[in-house]
């Protein structure tokens, strides 16, 4: 609710602002504690009495507050002067008071999801602090104190409104893992490479523009990422040898530095969504990397030495400009994930030697077919080609026994082969937006299919046999040319959303109201000429209710 008080400003109290912090500046408030009891009742807003129970609730929420402010400054002042940790998480922290600098014995500090606006300068008086949590406030700086901390080795600073760090931030010599992440930082300081100890860097989600370049002096760091800034170059990182992780994805960089090739350490990179228009030759000197995600670039092929990745198990190279893989790309023989989506490819022939691919996603090329050689891939679990140019599947599709999804959505297929029902995994089959006029007898077989969507074909009829799909629990036929559906609809006890809109039907299977599980009942723009008007004009729920009667009556009279 929202309500004025005459006289003053527009009151909307939530459960976030607690209604002490809303009402103690207006005349509310004056009226709540200092009027006379008779008047509680009767405070006018918008010319409407306030009822007992809001009133209660404001009385409540006040006394709340009081009450958790005087358990703070309790908390504080019985905790011994030489406790090793204290956790203030969650107490409606606005301000932390001066006697902190009393804790000199204090190890570990949590002050997570308050309301702090800044840290006094006392906070450097716990010169023995290893642990300061501080994230989900709403610090916009920190004390210059802060670099008193020189045996503080996790310092958590994420979900706050920092928009620098004090240049001293460099004397805290012991630390090992620095958390920045959603800030509004715009740079770091130079100091920020006096950190020889630190291992784990994060300042994503901010929005610096530049790291500095004494960043390549933090020799320990395992952990670098710095995604979703606004970062156009990087410094040099030829130094921090210990690298396991670089995630610098979601920036506007065009290039990588030369001596990237150095981080012999890197196990993953990632750099989706910049301005890449190559990937410099040295990444072949990464040969421990076993994910690379290159994914919203510019690319158009891939360096040569790549070939030399062979522990690579991941790799995302979708929506570039990549028109054909390079010879060496079949000897990447590790790799498990391979997303080469939204890209112009058209030809397979390096893709079918990644015999241990388990992901393997090509929707959005030029794809025209799908080779033979494809059944080498026995471990495939999840194919996707949608949006391509497909007008056939092959037989050999039966032979990918451990497929589970198939996605071949919004392609030319005007025919699926008998062999589509030997796939004993199969959970997901998306045929939409193709041009299938009917499906073979043999789709009745996947007896594990849990996700059917036929959606914009041109089906005039259904197979009977799609009544043995025991475990489907969506079924897709909308937009299609359908003029009857079979019976044994009804045997597919497990289906829970059953839809064939637009469509040509006249009459429905009274066998559905048999479906139990059924919770969405899609039958829109049908003629359902043979349905009463008075029924079908009721909507769905009539209709399914309607075809209940119907069974019911059918039942009774055999």
């Amino acid at each position: 609710y929202q309500r004025r008080v005459r006289g003053c400003r527009s009151v909307r109290p939530s459960t976030k602002y607690p209604l002490a912090e809303v009402l103690k500046s207006s005349n509310l408030f004056c009226n709540l504690f200092y009027s006379p009891p008779k008047c509680l009742p009767q405070i006018k807003i918008r010319k409407r009495r306030v009822k007992k129970e809001l009133l209660r609730e404001v009385m409540h929420q006040m006394q709340a507050v009081i009450q958790q402010k005087k358990l703070l400054k309790k908390t504080i002042e019985e905790t011994s002067s030489k406790a090793t940790t204290l956790d203030l998480r969650r107490t409606e922290l606005t301000e932390l008071p001066t006697k902190i600098s009393k804790f000199t014995h204090l190890l570990v500090f949590h002050l997570s999801d308050n309301k702090l606006t800044t840290l006094p300068t006392e906070i450097g008086a716990l010169h023995q602090l290893k642990q300061l949590g501080v994230s989900e406030n709403r610090l916009t700086s920190l004390p210059k104190e802060i670099g008193n901390l020189k045996n503080l080795q996790w310092l958590d600073l994420r979900f706050n409104r920092l928009t620098s760090l004090p240049s001293e931030i460099g004397k805290l010599v012991q630390l090992t893992k620095l958390f920045l992440r959603f800030n509004k930082l715009t740079s770091l300081p130079e100091e920020i490479g006096n950190l020889r100890a630190l291992e784990a860097l994060s300042v994503r989600n901010n929005r610096i523009v530049a790291l500095p370049s004494s960043v390549n002096n933090l020799s320990a760091l395992q952990v670098l990422d710095a995604q979703h800034n606004a970062l156009t170059s990087l410094p040099k990182l030829g130094n921090l040898r210990k690298l396991t992780s670089l995630d610098v994805q979601y920036n506007n960089l065009s290039e990588l530095p030369i001596d990237i090739g150095n981080l012999t350490n890197l196990t993953g990179i990632h750099l989706k969504y910049n301005q890449l228009t190559e990937v410099p030759k040295s990444i072949g000197d990464l040969v421990l990397l076993q994910e690379v995600d290159l994914e919203g670039n510019r690319l158009t092929t891939l360096p040569q030495t790549m070939e030399k990745l062979t522990k690579l198990t991941k790799l995302y190279i979708s929506r570039n400009k990549i028109t054909e893989l390079p010879a060496f790309f079949g000897k990447l023989k590790s790799i498990e994930e391979l997303f080469l989506n939204d890209n112009q490819i058209s030809n397979l022939k390096e893709v079918v030697k990644l015999v241990n691919l388990r992901v393997l996603n090509l929707g959005n090329n030029n794809l025209v077919s799908l080779p033979p050689e494809m059944t080498a891939l026995t471990t495939l679990r999840e194919l996707d080609v949608s949006t391509n140019n497909l007008t056939s599947l092959l037989p050999e599709i039966g032979k990918l026994k451990t497929l589970s999804h198939i996605n071949l959505c919004d392609n030319n297929i005007g025919e699926l082969p008998a062999e589509i029902g030997k796939l004993p995994a199969l959970q997901v089959l998306n045929l939409g937006g193709n041009e299938l006029r009917s499906l073979p007898s043999e789709i009745g077989t996947l007896s594990t299919l849990e996700k059917l969507y036929l959606g914009c074909n041109e089906l005039q009829e259904l197979t009977p046999t799609i009544g043995q799909l025991s475990a489907l629990t969506e079924l897709n036929l909308d937009e299609n040319a359908l003029t009857s559906l079979p019976s044994e609809l009804g045997k597919m006890q497990a289906l829970e959303v059953l839809t064939f809109n637009d469509n040509e039907l006249n009459d429905l299977p009274d066998e559905i109201y048999q479906l139990d599980n059924l919770r969405l009942f899609g039958l829109d723009h049908n003629p359902l000429e043979d349905l009463p008007a008075s029924v079908t004009q009721g909507g769905s729920q009539a209709v399914f209710n309607y075809l209940g009667e119907r069974l019911n009556a059918k039942n009774q009279g055999q």
